[in-house]
């Protein structure tokens, strides 16, 4: 309604001021304050009587009768020069859209100019209609009293109105709405004129008519409660007859009659209610007996599965408790192990005889790293915590990375490696690195280790067209081809599941039937699907595809190989490092790697001491493993926390439990940040340079001269065949069964002659390919193809 309103009001402001425009522009002109108006009326009055109020004068820093006033408002008799006469055409009568409505017009020093006054009482009215004009004059010229105190409080100068606006205020307990215009023309008259509207001439209508409505609703309720009444009792009446029918037909009274029906239809009715009644009791019997059975049912399935869910629960924390006992176990050796290998091959003290032993720990610990960061990844697919972590990638540095890793096999074994690039594929993505890397060698490995001959291809190729128009959001498809000995179609389905292999991955005996499922799960996890093709005899496809999107070269990290820290840079503090530790193996490991650049450190076995040397020394960093004795990682961490200055120490968090939750547990306890073990060294000092702001001076790396960097020859079944028969079947069985000691014992055993086999040997092994030793032996005894074979054919 008041939408309503403020709709009318401009349309009444805007028609007053064209019609006084017009009106002023068929008269004389008239100069500033002076000159003659055309002649206006305004209603029944232009000049106010002497009798009532002329005009309201508004002089917001005015004096009245020697008193300051910030807002004066009085009343002053004035003749307007604007109305010469009472017999002008202007009338603001023809301007009403309400029974209350008032328009007047004002100056900017708040004279009024003119108004639509009631009109004076004729001398025969009675005296109850004289005051009641005079009741309603005195309410118009409180309403533009009202309305003009409201302007000047509302924008403290009537001069400061320069626009139409809409307006509304409440007074004396009544709603106004007031719509305000300024009025100009070529005379230079400045007038404003305001029509104001009491809230109550539309509410009063929409309130009769409301309770018209209400009346009406009522009057219809009250008429259709008597016809409901009325339908009711006369429907009432006929089923009492009914039922006393019934009563009686049930009674054997076969002589008792419904009004309007004969004998006939009773006893029909009759004969119905009783059928009717023993089929309910039967139905009724049946149902209760069902209803038993299925209640005991029920409960028995509820009883046996809250049984199996409360299983569940306790076989999955059991599996998580051992996941995370079993990592913290493994891991905490690993460190030491992979820690200290490195220390010693990057020592000058290590003799060059022993850097191809300690090459072998490094892969070897790095080889049981990978096999536990896979069962770890599976539990963490299987709990759904695994997570997408996307960045800008050189898909062509990554793709030949992969390639110079498997050159070594495929030469090895005979095969062609092949990787074909489409020239629409672009050379930076984003997409999870880590996760493509892991799926491409997992297909590769599998491809290169069930082919015995022809090749493997990997096809890469983006799935829309990206020559028309570069799309945010694309899919790269990935085919890894390989003409090995196929799948069966039985074997497909079962593929992907964990810890289930096909035939020819059982025959070898390898493996831990893991990397396809976890393939499948970073697969759909970067948004794509993993498909097999197989035929038995000919090959195997593996193809999914990934969706990425474009990344710029500035985007891709430096991975330029990184320098090994020789010490601290000068000009700096001595920073003072605290290791808590209670493995004395790693605690030995990190302060040999922290003392050797230079830094001043402490240890402790446990928390509390821990704390006590914090209290001591004011470390600037601490390295604090997290499960301790006495005092564990997160107890000893909160202690210094609340401590004074102890927010000022950076505590990193190290443990050998790799899972998301316990890196989320540790960085909200206090921890600033989270490092798993094993860890590298430049992780290590990478932290303390992210969080102390240390400099580093780095040393160059001298490549090492050793057998291994001699040229070595390619192994085929045909050069296996120069070496006795028996060493060659004691290298089948060793390499066959795993044995890498027996086997590096057989190849030292072959003769100087053949050093370039012993070489090539040897680097298979450190590779941790015995499985291509394996496979080259087995063809050459089956081929017969050693020298003493060759020799008894001739004779015979």
């Amino acid at each position: 309604m008041n939408d309503l309103v403020a709709q009318l009001l401009p349309e009444a402001t805007s028609r007053i001021s064209d019609r006084l425009d017009n009106y002023l522009k068929e008269g004389v002109g008239v100069g500033k304050g002076e000159g003659t108006y055309k002649k206006m009326q305004t209603g029944s009055v232009n000049q106010l009587p002497p009798s009532q109020t002329a005009g309201v004068t508004i002089k917001p820093n005015g004096k009245r009768n020697g008193s300051d006033s910030p807002k004066t408002i009085f009343r002053q008799q004035k003749t307007n020069p604007a109305f010469p006469t009472p017999t002008s055409t202007f009338n603001l009568h023809d301007f009403h859209i309400s029974p209350n409505c008032q328009a007047f017009i004002l100056d900017r020093s708040g004279h009024l100019v003119a108004w639509n006054e009631v009109t004076e009482p004729k001398p025969s009215i009675s005296v109850d209609g004289l005051q009641r004009v005079r009741a309603q004059a005195l309410q118009q010229q409180k309403v533009i009293q009202l309305s003009t105190e409201y302007l000047l409080k509302h924008y403290g100068s009537l001069a400061a109105i320069n626009s139409s606006q809409n307006l509304n205020f409440t007074a004396s307990n009544s709603r106004y709405l007031l719509q305000v215009r300024p009025f100009e023309n070529s005379s230079s008259l400045n007038w404003l004129i305001v029509a104001v509207v009491p809230e109550t001439d539309f509410t009063e209508k929409v309130q009769a008519n409301t309770r018209n409505t209400i009346l009406l609703v009522l009057l219809a309720l009250v008429l259709s409660i008597c016809l409901l009444l009325s339908i009711s009792l006369r429907i009432e009446q006929r089923l009492l007859r009914l039922i006393s029918a019934t009563e009686a037909i049930a009674g054997g009274d076969f002589d008792s009659t419904v009004s309007g029906s004969g004998v006939a239809e009773l006893e029909a009715l009759a004969c119905a209610f009783k059928r009717m009644n023993s089929q309910l009791k039967a139905s009724r019997q049946r149902l209760e007996e069902y209803s038993g059975d299925l209640k005991r049912q029920v409960a028995q399935t509820t009883k046996e599965l809250k049984q199996a869910k409360i299983a569940a629960e306790s076989a999955n924390r059991a599996k998580s408790t051992f996941l995370a006992n079993m990592s913290h176990e493994l891991r905490t050796p690993l460190n030491a192990i992979i820690g200290f290998a490195h220390l010693l091959v990057n020592s000058k003290k290590t003799a060059p005889e022993q850097q191809s032993s300690l090459d072998i720990i490094n892969r070897s610990g790095e080889h049981l790293l990978k096999l536990i960061n896979d069962i770890l990844s599976l539990s963490k697919i299987e709990a759904g915590q695994i997570t997408l972590e996307e960045t800008a990638v050189d898909l062509y540095s990554l793709l030949s990375d992969i390639e110079r890793m498997f050159q070594l096999k495929t030469q090895s074994s005979g095969l062609q490696l092949v990787f074909e690039l489409r020239k629409d594929v672009p050379q930076y993505v984003r997409t999870d690195e880590s996760k493509l890397r892991q799926v491409l060698i997992n297909l590769l490995g599998n491809a290169v280790k069930f082919t015995e001959a022809g090749r493997v291809k990997l096809t890469v190729k983006c799935l829309q067209s990206m020559a028309k128009k570069p799309l945010p959001k694309f899919f790269l498809q990935f085919s890894v081809k390989d003409t090995g000995p196929g799948i069966a179609p039985d074997e497909v389905s079962r593929l992907f599941k964990p810890f289930v292999q096909a035939d020819a991955g059982r025959k070898s005996q390898t493996g831990t039937g893991l990397g396809l499922p976890i393939s499948n799960s970073f697969v759909k996890l970067m948004g794509g699907e993993i498909k097999v093709k197989s035929s038995v005899g000919k090959g195997t496809v593996f193809s999914f595809y990934i969706k990425v999107s474009h990344a710029t070269e500035s985007e891709i990290y430096d991975r330029q190989p990184q320098k090994r820290v020789k010490g601290l840079a000068s000009n700096q503090q001595i920073y003072r490092i605290l290791v808590a530790d209670d493995e004395s193996a790693n605690r030995l490991l990190l302060t040999q790697i922290l003392k050797s650049a230079g830094f001043v450190v402490w240890f402790a076995d446990n928390g509390i001491e821990a704390v006590k040397l914090w209290r001591k020394y004011k470390p600037d960093l601490i390295w604090m493993d997290l499960r301790m004795p006495v005092l564990d990682g997160f107890q000893a961490a909160q202690k210094i926390r609340a401590l004074p200055d102890g927010s000022n120490t950076k505590i990193i968090a190290l443990s050998a439990n790799a899972f998301v939750k316990t890196q989320e547990l540790a960085l909200s306890n206090g921890f600033d940040d989270f490092v798993a073990k094993p860890f590298r060294e430049t992780v290590i000092f990478e932290k303390m340079a992210l969080h102390l702001g240390v400099r580093y001076i780095y040393q160059e790396e001298s490549p090492r001269k050793s057998e291994q960097d001699e040229p070595v020859v390619q192994l085929t079944s045909e050069s296996l065949s120069v070496l006795p028969r028996e060493l060659i079947e004691k290298l089948y069985k060793a390499a066959a069964c795993g044995d890498e000691q027996a086997v590096r014992l057989l190849i030292e055993r072959i003769p100087l002659s053949q050093k370039q086999i012993a070489l090539a040997l040897t680097k298979l092994v450190d590779n941790m390919s015995l499985d291509i030793i394996s496979d080259l032996s087995q063809k050459c005894i089956s081929a017969d193809c050693t020298s003493a074979k060759s020799q008894d054919s001739s004779q015979s």
